[in-house]
């Protein structure tokens, strides 16, 4: 089966994606301006810039810019050749995976992008030496083959369903193999990538700048040359009240917006706002089943059915949100399965947890989060939910990065107040946190029902029955109580009028995809 500008076998679907504009926002088609500046407010600073090792989803705030990936989706999470490093593939054999590269595409750094480039990235994802992040979700790969310079050779231990996927995420993101042999471990701050921008300065705690890559490869729809801009400039900025106050006072062109001043921005005609709705996991619980009193299966779920994700919807997320009634896969995904439902809030439920677990009284609870707009009141809310059933909610709160190594590798804390990004497939999900070698598997379960499934998700390629694997996968995670969604979010972005391209400015994960943004001159 060839593979060209679409193919036939749905291996990535989603359903219910939108990336649109709201008032305001859509005027006639202009002719794309070059030059300019890009000031971009973002409330988190990267743990790492190279996206094999990037632990963190606010990381890919910034390393998409400069990425880019063997195959990529669009926001739909369809495959989108236009943008990809393989401009074609052959997926006919269910033992290997065969990809013609694009030609002409060279990395920041000079280094060509050729069949040993991608061969050496992949081999760098599945060593165990490299702890990249999207390892497990690789493990179907034996090994590669760069049959000439531009057609490269994937042999499968198994059919690889979730393969092409997989590849439009970090783990498909190539980087340059004479920079990252050169550099070692600082290459982690200082990625070579084939994509529209590169780094150009990184000031830790105040910004990073990027500029444009002037041999990019890719041209947009009428031929013109990608990217627009010269340079983009991503600041610090924790609080989102000075997030807003800043764009407003013309200090910042592009911001995600709080949910509170979304309704005063759709009302606005000086700001285009840009939504995307059916994405990630706004909100979770997620357990390390290996920590005390996080150990006891009946203890875990009291805490699910003590919240209420409706009181979190209304005051945190102004109801501009969606309630999670469901599992790990939001609206957004095809995996998705509206008969599958989460714990429902109730506290006389809770309870009878409680006594089943051996604490009717309630416990002590150590959680771990980060501060920021939703999550610190959202967690003052779980902090109330809880102690109304007896359990004393202890939070510890950190920068994201830290936060999340602090769970997921030092696995010091039962409990983790966080939030999910958007993956192009629910094999990511499954193997990357429920695995017995996924890196977010915090603790560290080793359940071979579990296992089995993951297995059989990735090699199937039929949709509906991967559909079925997935489904059982998510009534374990519930039934387990290994998380707790709580909110499916909706996502929001505001730039002044001047700020052009913002229908594309959301990639499938939600997160800026700045390839086609640029400034209109007054």
């Amino acid at each position: 089966m060839r593979h060209k500008a679409k193919i036939s076998r749905r291996a990535m679907l989603g359903a219910g994606s939108l990336v649109l504009l709201a008032r305001h926002g859509r005027a006639a088609a202009e002719k794309p301006q070059y030059g300019g500046t890009l000031r971009v407010a973002y409330n988190l600073f990267p743990g790492a810039l190279d996206a094999h090792v990037g632990r963190s989803g606010g990381d890919a705030y910034y390393w998409r810019q400069m990425y880019d990936q063997l195959v990529d989706a669009d926001p739909a999470l369809q495959p989108a050749p236009g943008s990809s490093l393989a401009e074609s593939w052959d997926v006919s054999d269910p033992k290997a995976m065969v990809f013609k590269l694009r030609k002409g595409v060279v990395f920041h750094d000079g280094t060509p992008f050729n069949a040993d480039a991608v061969k050496f990235n992949i081999e760098r994802v599945l060593d165990p030496a490299t702890k990249a992040t999207p390892r497990a979700a690789f493990l179907s790969i034996e090994s590669v083959t760069a049959v000439d310079e531009h057609i490269v050779k994937f042999n499968l231990k198994r059919p690889w369903g979730s393969g092409l996927s997989m590849l439009a995420d970090r783990g498909g993101a190539m980087n340059s193999p004479t920079a990252v042999k050169a550099l070692g471990v600082d290459y982690a701050f200082k990625p070579s990538a084939t994509g529209p921008y590169k780094l150009a300065e990184m000031v830790s705690g105040s910004h990073v700048r990027l500029v444009r890559n002037e041999k990019y490869w890719r041209r947009d729809d009428a031929g013109n040359p990608l990217p627009y801009l010269d340079e983009i400039i991503i600041r610090l900025v924790q609080d989102p009240t000075v997030q807003v106050s800043a764009l407003r006072a013309g200090e910042i062109d592009l911001v995600y917006l709080p949910y509170r001043d979304v309704g005063n921005f759709l009302d606005d005609p000086k700001f285009s706002v840009s939504v995307f709705q059916g994405g990630n996991i706004g909100y979770l619980m997620s357990f390390n089943t290996a920590k005390p009193p996080m150990d006891n299966v009946n203890l875990r779920l009291a805490v699910a059915h003590a919240v209420n994700p409706e009181a979190l919807n209304k005051a945190v997320f102004f109801n501009r949100a969606i309630i999670a009634k469901g599992g790990m896969w939001p609206t957004g995904s095809w995996a998705y399965d509206p008969t599958v439902t989460r714990p429902s809030y109730s506290p006389a439920k809770a309870r009878d947890y409680l006594k089943a677990g051996g604490k009717p009284n309630g416990f002590e609870l150590d959680a771990l989060m980060w501060p920021s707009d939703n999550n610190t009141p959202a967690a003052e809310i779980v902090r109330a939910q809880l102690g109304a059933i007896g359990i004393k909610l202890n939070l510890k709160v950190y920068e994201t990065s830290v936060a999340t190594d602090r769970f997921y590798s030092d696995r010091e804390a039962p409990v983790f107040l966080t939030s999910w990004s958007r993956y192009p497939e629910p094999d990511w999900i499954a193997a990357l946190n429920y695995s017995s070698t996924g890196y977010y598997n915090a603790s560290k379960t080793k359940d071979a029902r579990m296992d089995a499934l993951i297995e059989a998700g990735a090699a199937e390629v039929d949709i509906a029955k991967r559909k079925v694997i997935y489904r059982k996968v998510d009534e374990i995670v519930l039934g387990e109580g290994w998380i707790t969604p709580l909110i499916y979010g909706v996502t929001y972005a505001a730039a002044p009028k001047k700020v052009q391209g913002l229908d594309s400015v959301f990639g499938w994960d939600a997160k800026f995809n700045l390839h086609q943004v640029w400034l209109k001159k007054t």
